[in-house]
């Protein structure tokens, strides 16, 4: 080991200003793996609504099992890059998505859920005249993808099919602790049980990847806590790919296996969340400190 600060190699001594800008450099490196290797990701993505441009040039790779946060101001791009990578909008000329390994730009979002793709979402989609179990057996159905005589009918084949989804789903709402909720209306529901039922809507599609939009939006500490224990759970017990928006940087920097920031639509850095945070880029446009 050399002392000093040398370099073990020749014997020079190190420059910190080399190292501090290598580091900045690998934070601003390329996708963690490449997009059509990984289990998603994407490559040279825009996404513009007329004059605005709300995703711009944006590559990324996301390994089977890890847990990624992105981050970034409002209005940086997070959402609409979810829902390039879901299918929810299309990207501009030139994009292309990846689902474990196969292309599927063009692919409509319905589909990518049948592949083993989940989302949340922060404004929940949720039917709010319904109960619990209605709410996550309707999504369930997306999966199944019923024969329209037996669903009419509901005899033979039909009705285990049926008895089967209704047994899954309770799983479901056991797995989130929301068994004493099953049978409440949506509508009267607290917001931390709430997102708990969007979860376990994502869930019923038996999702490999789960992306996330801000799912402890607006949750109390105790909400929050609960959230990221299960959401914990079905990444080390269920083998989960998440990838999550959070604004919270002590829950991002808890739980991920890696951080990506964006601004102004374009990916400003990427890697371990502790990296990243010490940057001082990713301080000047994240919490406006210089």
């Amino acid at each position: 080991m050399s002392a000093g600060g040398a370099d073990p190699a020749d014997g020079t001594a190190a420059d910190p200003a080399a190292e501090t800008e290598a580091a900045a450099a690998a934070l601003r490196g390329g996708p963690h793996v490449p997009p059509e290797e990984g289990v998603i990701g994407c490559r040279d993505v825009s996404k513009t609504f007329g004059a605005v441009t709300a995703v711009d040039d944006v590559t990324v790779g996301i390994e089977r099992g890890e847990w990624v946060s992105i981050v970034g101001p409002n209005g940086a791009g997070k959402t609409t890059l979810l829902n390039v990578l879901n299918g929810f909008y299309e990207p501009d000329s030139g994009g292309e998505v990846y689902l474990k390994g196969e292309d599927v730009t063009t692919l409509p979002e319905h589909r990518r859920a049948r592949r083993g793709l989940g989302r949340t979402f922060q404004g929940l989609e949720l039917f709010e005249s319904e109960d619990v179990i209605e709410n996550v057996k309707t999504v369930r159905a997306v999966h199944e993808r019923p024969n329209l005589f037996e669903a009419l009918v509901y005899l033979g084949p039909g009705a285990a099919k049926e008895a089967e989804s209704t047994r899954h789903v309770e799983e479901i709402i056991d797995y989130l602790e929301l068994w004493e909720y099953r049978h409440a209306r949506i509508a009267s529901l607290p917001l931390g049980i709430r997102r708990r039922v969007d979860l376990a809507r994502s869930l019923a599609l038996d999702p490999d990847v789960l992306l996330l939009d801000e799912a402890m939006s607006g949750l109390t500490f105790d909400e929050k806590y609960d959230m990221v224990r299960l959401l914990t759970d079905l990444h080390e017990q269920e083998g989960l790919t998440l990838v999550m928006i959070e604004h919270d940087l002590e829950v991002v920097t808890e739980v991920s296996d890696r951080m990506i920031v964006m601004q102004e639509g374009g990916v400003i850095a990427r890697g371990p969340p502790r990296a990243v945070t010490d940057d001082p880029e990713v301080a000047r446009v994240y919490t406006g400190v210089e």
